[in-house]
Order: C-alpha cells, then sequence, then structure tokens
C-alpha cells in the first residue's frame, strides 16, 4: 500500500504531461507565426499605400473565418476572435513598419497618415479629447465637438493629417493645411486616458516634418484657460504672437514658430 502514488501524484504528474504538450504546441505556434510574419513583410513591400495595408473590411473577414474555423474545429469561438483580434492589431502594425507608411511612436504608438477612412474614428476621438475643453469654458457647443463627420472627411482629404496607433486603436491625431508657406496647425488631440506620454507632441513633430519644404512657418491657437496645450506649444517653440477675445470671456492664444527647411541635399518631408 506504501509504495502506491496517491493521488495528488498522480494528478501532479499529469499536470506536467499536459503543460509540456501545451509547450510543445506553442513552439509549433511561434514557427507558424514566423512564417506568417515573413508573407506579412512581403505584402508589405506589395502594398500600394497605408489604407490598403489596414484595411478593415480584410479584417473583419479574417476575424470571421477564424470564429467559422474554431466552430468546425468544436473550439471556443470568442476565443479565437480575441486572439485573431490581437493579431491581426499586432501584424497590421508591423506591415506599416515594414511597407514605410508609420514611424514608431512613443508609447508603443505607431505614427501613420490619417485620411478620409478614419474620419468616423478620429470624430470620436475628437469629441472625446475637447470633452474637458467643452467643460472648462461651459460651452458644449466647441466646433470641435459638433464638427460634422463630412466635414472632417474633407479635411482628411485635404491634409495633411496624422493619427496615433496602439494596438489597433487610434489614440491621438492632427491635421493641418499649408496656406502661403504657413502650416497652420489644428485638432491636435489625444486620448484622455493616453495623455502625459508624449504622444501629443510626437504627432505635432511628426506634422511639422511632413511639410519641411513646403512651410516655412507654423502656427496654431488654443484658449488661454488651456494651461496643458499652452505648456506642450512652449515646450515645442511655439511662442504668444497675439490674444483675441471671442465672446462670453473666452479668449483665444495665437503662437507661431519658424520652421527649419528641409535637409540639404535631402527631400521634402
Amino acid at each position: 500500500m506504501g509504495d502506491e502514488p496517491e493521488a495528488g501524484d498522480l494528478a501532479g504528474g499529469e499536470l506536467a504531461r499536459v503543460r509540456a504538450e501545451i509547450d510543445a504546441l506553442d513552439g509549433d505556434l511561434v514557427a507558424l507565426l514566423a512564417r506568417r510574419e515573413r508573407l506579412v513583410r512581403r505584402a508589405g513591400r506589395l502594398t500600394a499605400g497605408a489604407t490598403a495595408v489596414c484595411d478593415p473590411e480584410r479584417a473583419v473577414r479574417v476575424v470571421r473565418r477564424a470564429r467559422e474555423l474554431a466552430a468546425a474545429a468544436a473550439a471556443s469561438r470568442e476565443v479565437a476572435e480575441r486572439t485573431y483580434r490581437a493579431m491581426v492589431g499586432a501584424f497590421v502594425d508591423l506591415e506599416l513598419l515594414a511597407s514605410g507608411f508609420a514611424t514608431p511612436g512613443p508609447a508603443g504608438t505607431l505614427l501613420s497618415p490619417a485620411g478620409p477612412e478614419d474620419a468616423g474614428e478620429l470624430l470620436v476621438l475628437q469629441r472625446a479629447a475637447f470633452a474637458e475643453e467643452a467643460r472648462r469654458y461651459g460651452d458644449p457647443g466647441l466646433p470641435a465637438m459638433v464638427e460634422p463627420v463630412a466635414e472632417l472627411s474633407a479635411a482628411l482629404a485635404a491634409g495633411p493629417a496624422l493619427k496615433a496607433v496602439a494596438g489597433g486603436r487610434v489614440v491621438g491625431s492632427v491635421r493641418g493645411r499649408v496656406e502661403a508657406g504657413v502650416l497652420h496647425v489644428g485638432r491636435l488631440v489625444v486620448a484622455p486616458d493616453r495623455r502625459g506620454r508624449g504622444i501629443g507632441g510626437a504627432l505635432l513633430s511628426a506634422l511639422e516634418r511632413a511639410v519641411a519644404g513646403a512651410a516655412a512657418r507654423a502656427v496654431l491657437f488654443t484658449g488661454s484657460r488651456s494651461a496643458g496645450n499652452l505648456r506642450l506649444y512652449a515646450r515645442h517653440g511655439y511662442a504668444e504672437e497675439r490674444r483675441e477675445e471671442v465672446g462670453r470671456g473666452v479668449v483665444l492664444v495665437h503662437l507661431g514658430k519658424d520652421l527649419p527647411g528641409p535637409p540639404p541635399g535631402g527631400r521634402p518631408g
């Protein structure tokens, strides 16, 4: 009787064997991920633009197919969906980097051009970001809060515009327009839960670089009570030029800075 293994020993041995099988399977999965990565990198070199890389419709199809395959294999469709959503997001980021359509940003973000196809998501982000400003100034009708999606889409089409993406989620954006050699910066926003990580400053600097050679100066404005905005702009070299009272005690602070020219022998942007 004393030589017989106890139930706890049997369970422990079985658990060790199961975990060993899981570890072996993980090795197979990583090998398949490596193969998928090579294919994604090839696709990145063949893709015509950032919009084609992101392709939300294809992402939906991939996740839907994963759920169908999971059901056929008697596996959890929910686990398959969550796994594939995370994987697709990571591979989209990789493809954007491999194709040169994005650059690494702070706090695990990728910075890339924004276009009309991003208008809906950017509008939600913009309203969330400006909600605090609306409360500060007691005005829920701030232009950023009531901007129609068609107007935003047109601004994105005219460009330049950039977005910061983390894990497939847009967490920041900025847009501008160049007129007579001057970059007019507008709607620099960062998701409330991602502030204080350098994302806004990175977007501002990237926008300035994007117009190198096309603009010699950059200008922007913010409210006089928006202390955080004023500190950010001051850190990036913007100096106050004038103040404008626009009614109901709201004063806009207009700021500007000179932009460096393109590097000698280099291309603009």
